[in-house]
């Protein structure tokens, strides 16, 4: 091989990793930006009597992140299983992050669904409706104490190190993977700015004045799922 050709490889090989990269690092701006308006919804929540219009608001605004990081996630997904050389050498995450994986997308989806569902069907007797979103709001609290646990240190670790660099240095892109975001919180702004009216009814629906009992049993199964994940993650995390 000569020296050309060994040039040309390298230079292959560093396009695919800065790919890895570049989707690696708008995974974690993107999760960043949810983990904070999930941590604001989830106190939001526990005052739905006179926060349920806040908590509405901030559902549908979160979805456009949530978007960008479900198509983030199923890009690598679909890379590494695809048999890309640079997904596969970056590897899979943990094998029990690998099996919660598919319950939590499922549940999320299932989560936000049914309560932009509920916000626009507003407070009818839509008993399976109202059921749906409140399991799955206590399925979701204990899945999400465990996906963030065992991606603490990526995260901050990830945008330190986009931001940390000189422009020159950093790996291509990051104005864009930061526009990206903003952009999909200002289409997910949008989408509560028109939903959000349309929910008003909800501003007279009698909601109970204390915690409720999903968030409850959710923020208990974390607890103690979050306790569970320490041994199994135990120096697999990120």
């Amino acid at each position: 091989m000569n020296q050309e050709e060994t040039i040309s490889r390298q230079a292959v090989r560093k396009r695919q990793y800065q790919v890895v990269v570049r989707n690696e690092r708008l995974t974690a701006l993107a999760a960043a930006v949810l983990l904070v308006g999930f941590i604001v919804d989830l106190l939001v929540t526990a005052n739905l009597h006179q926060l349920i219009m806040i908590h509405i608001f901030i559902g549908v605004l979160l979805a456009g992140p949530l978007t960008v990081k479900l198509f983030s996630v199923g890009y690598r997904f679909f890379r590494y299983y695809g048999r890309s050389p640079a997904f596969v050498a970056k590897g899979t995450p943990n094998m029990w992050m690998r099996l919660l994986a598919p319950f939590f997308i499922i549940d999320t989806l299932a989560l936000f669904l049914s309560g932009i569902a509920l916000a626009l069907h507003g407070p009818m007797n839509d008993r399976l409706l109202f059921l749906m979103h409140a399991a799955t709001a206590a399925m979701w609290v204990p899945m999400l104490a465990v996906h963030v646990y065992a991606h603490i240190r990526l995260v901050p670790r990830s945008i330190a190190r986009d931001w940390a660099v000189p422009s020159s240095q950093a790996v291509s892109g990051r104005v864009q993977r930061l526009r990206i975001t903003v952009v999909s919180l200002i289409v997910g702004a949008v989408a509560a700015a028109l939903i959000t009216p349309l929910a008003s009814p909800w501003r007279h629906a009698f909601i109970p004045n204390v915690i409720p009992s999903p968030l409850i049993l959710g923020i208990v199964t974390a607890v103690i799922g979050v306790i569970i994940a320490i041994p199994l993650l135990r120096g697999a995390r990120d």
